[in-house]
């Protein structure tokens, strides 16, 4: 049987969350990955879409929620 993923902790860093709550985030899943909220991005357009999978997307986060993971 597989597993269903589910979102087990947030790590957004406080000090980039935001108020209205629709914003870039950063979850921890229960399959050992990550999930994260971000600004959909043409892949074409930035001349990567052939890395990006069918079942992919590539988002844009700010660069201070990842730097203040460290």
């Amino acid at each position: 049987m597989k597993t269903q993923l589910k979102i087990t902790k947030e790590l957004t860093p406080k000090t980039e969350m935001c108020s209205a709550m629709v914003c870039p985030a950063v979850f921890e899943t229960n399959k050992g990955s990550y999930a994260i909220i971000g600004k959909k991005l043409d892949a074409k357009n930035l001349k990567v879409d052939k890395r990006v999978g069918k079942d992919e997307v590539l988002i844009e986060i700010p660069k201070d929620i990842i730097d203040n993971k460290r």
